[in-house]
């Protein structure tokens, strides 16, 4: 499509081309940089040729070697990245522990750092391997009338407690309604519930999404978020593979741990130099 054509194009019609493209946000330090180096080699290694992606990674203090082999990396599916940075002072009451940093909370932030006329954007974590095209889960019509879509995660030990008959979500797949949160200040709402209640954060940035949006959050396919250590007994076909808790295939043996080495062993990371 030419410039000219698309100067003529009205605000609607730029809004519809911005929805064509599957906005997908992720983060990342330089512990994490070649696991997310692997997430994407699969995301773009595995999609349908008519789907277009574009990738917003949200700057841990990457060095600009990292930056530079994420850039290769990218540059090879015809697309490059835009790294986005969070105000810190935001997150200085954030407690790291365990395999998760600080950064893990800066995705409470995505609806305010993006382009304010992007209106959904899917957030990844890096620890995953991308088995499919993600069209059907971009395209998602009940996104609409929530905040965010996410899968269940099973866990009984989080350091909320919800009203009953609620059920919590797991983090690390996040379809979000950026227009409503936006209008709900949303992000503001997480980060005052931190703020206020550090006693109760256990699982990080999880619960306190879970506290806000207990009650305004879309259930997706288990598929779309497939947690090794906790679903690895489902009979599941899975789209994402999610290689959550501290075992990780990289460091301890896990179920599925040939699916990440298969796209790691392919990348030639240490190879690529400045």
């Amino acid at each position: 499509m030419t410039g000219i054509i698309i100067a003529t194009l009205t605000d609607k019609e730029r809004c519809l081309i911005m929805m064509e493209t599957i906005h997908i946000v992720t983060l990342s330090n330089n512990s994490y940089a070649v696991h997310l180096a692997t997430m994407l080699f699969s995301l773009f290694e595995n999609k349908l040729p008519e789907t277009r992606y574009q990738i917003y990674i949200i700057d841990g203090d990457l060095s600009r070697e990292n930056k530079f082999k994420l850039n290769i990396l990218l540059q090879y599916y015809n697309t490059f990245p835009v790294y986005l940075k969070v105000d810190k002072k935001l997150y200085v009451n954030c407690k790291a522990w365990g395999h998760v940093s600080r950064e893990a909370f800066y995705r409470i932030s995505i609806p305010d750092i993006l382009d304010q006329k992007i209106e959904r954007a899917l957030y990844l974590d890096s620890d995953m391997i991308i088995k499919g095209d993600l069209q059907e889960l971009w395209h998602n019509e009940k996104l609409e009338h929530y905040f965010l879509g996410a899968v269940e995660d099973p866990v009984n030990f989080a350091g909320i407690t919800l009203p009953k008959g609620y059920r919590y979500f797991n983090s690390a797949v996040l379809l979000m309604n950026l227009e409503m949160w936006r209008k709900k200040n949303i992000s503001s709402k997480v980060l005052e519930f931190i703020n206020q209640n550090p006693e109760k954060i256990k699982w990080w940035d999880q619960d306190a999404l879970n506290a806000v949006l207990y009650d305004k959050w879309l259930p997706l396919d288990y598929k779309w978020n497939y947690q090794v250590y906790r679903m690895g007994h489902m009979n599941i076909e899975p789209v994402i593979i999610h290689f959550n808790t501290d075992v990780k295939p990289w460091n301890g043996e896990t179920y599925l741990k040939e699916e990440y080495f298969y796209y790691r062993n392919r990348l030639d990371w240490a190879k690529v130099h400045l």
